[in-house]
C-alpha cells in the first residue's frame, strides 16, 4: 500500500507526496528487504520439513515478490517442493471470497490439491489472507496435519540458536 498506492492517492498533494517519498523509499516487503537489501544469509539451522511456497497475488503482481522468498529459502538449504500453479490465486482476494464464495471455494480447493501433490507437509506464504484461506480450506477438508506458516515464521525458526 505504502510503496504502490500511496503515491497515487496523494498525487494531488505535492507537500505530502514529497514527505511520503521519504517513507516509500524506505519501505520494503520483508523477503525483498532480507534478500536484496541486507543480503541476509545468517541461518544457524535448517528447517526440518519439506515445504511448498504459495505466491500471493498482491505480492507477486504488485510488488514483484517471487524470487526473494525462494532465494532466502535456498540460502538455508530448505527442501522446497514447488507446487503446480504456485502463482495462481488461492481464492481469497478480500471481498472476492465473500461475494463469489463458490468460485473462491473451488480456487482454494484447487490450491489444496496442489499443495498435497507437491509432497510437502508445510505450505508457506507471505500474505496472511492467503494463509488463512488456505488453512481454512485444508481444515474443512479434514487435513489437520499440513502446517500453514508465514515466511517470517520459517525464517525465524532457522536463525534461532
Amino acid at each position: 500500500m505504502i510503496r504502490i498506492h500511496y503515491p497515487n492517492i496523494f498525487k494531488d498533494e505535492p507537500d505530502l507526496l514529497k514527505r511520503l517519498t521519504v517513507i516509500t523509499e524506505k519501505t520494503y516487503e520483508l523477503t525483498d528487504f532480507l534478500a536484496n537489501i541486507v543480503n541476509f544469509d545468517n541461518f544457524s539451522r535448517r528447517f526440518s520439513e519439506p515445504l511448498t511456497y504459495h505466491d500471493s497475488c498482491a505480492g507477486l503482481r504488485e510488488l514483484g515478490i517471487k524470487k526473494q522468498p525462494r532465494a532466502l529459502l535456498d540460502r538455508c538449504g530448505v527442501d522446497l517442493r514447488e507446487m503446480v500453479d504456485a502463482e495462481v490465486c488461492c481464492g481469497f482476494g478480500g471481498t472476492f471470497s465473500v461475494k463469489l464464495g463458490d468460485i473462491s471455494t473451488r480456487m482454494a480447493e484447487n490450491k489444496c490439491v496442489n499443495i498435497d501433490a507437491a509432497g510437502a507437509g508445510v505450505v508457506v506464504g507471505g500474505d496472511l489472507g492467503c494463509l488463512l484461506n488456505i488453512e481454512g480450506r485444508l481444515r474443512r477438508n479434514g487435513d489437520r496435519k499440513t502446517k500453514v506458516l508465514h515466511i517470517a515464521e520459517v525464517l525465524a525458526d532457522m536463525i534461532q540458536d
